[in-house]
């Protein structure tokens, strides 16, 4: 399945944040919490937490509770078409057709709330 326009955007969107990126690209080492993010990243606990939830919604990363924390962690196969060295489009087309579901209308409404 061919992402749409609106897909599209929320994908940019989504990725257009630089803290959201640098989580990505942190995770991509290993799973991390939201504390030890924080630590490394030198930013507020709640704006970290938004920057998961975001990424969450869209289905980049997964979270897993061990005990009172949850670690974050990048779901399989998200950086498989970047890996190979796809377009930008085609890397979007793969999510959308592996991950986002019926989420797209979720992701609108948490979009919505961060304007």
């Amino acid at each position: 399945m061919k992402a749409n326009s609106g897909q599209y955007n929320l994908c940019f969107e989504t990725l257009s944040n630089e803290l959201r990126i640098k989580v990505l690209k942190e995770l991509k080492k290993k799973p991390k919490t939201v504390l030890e993010l924080s630590d490394k990243f030198k930013v507020e606990q709640s704006r970290l937490s938004h920057s998961l939830k975001v990424l969450k919604s869209c289905n980049f990363v997964k979270s897993e509770t061990k005990g009172k924390t949850r670690v974050y962690s990048l779901k399989a196969g998200i950086l498989k078409s970047i890996e190979k060295g796809e377009d930008i489009f085609s890397v979007i087309d793969e999510h959308v057709t592996n991950f986002c579901g019926n989420n797209c209308g979720k992701i609108k409404a948490v979009s919505r709330t961060r304007k």
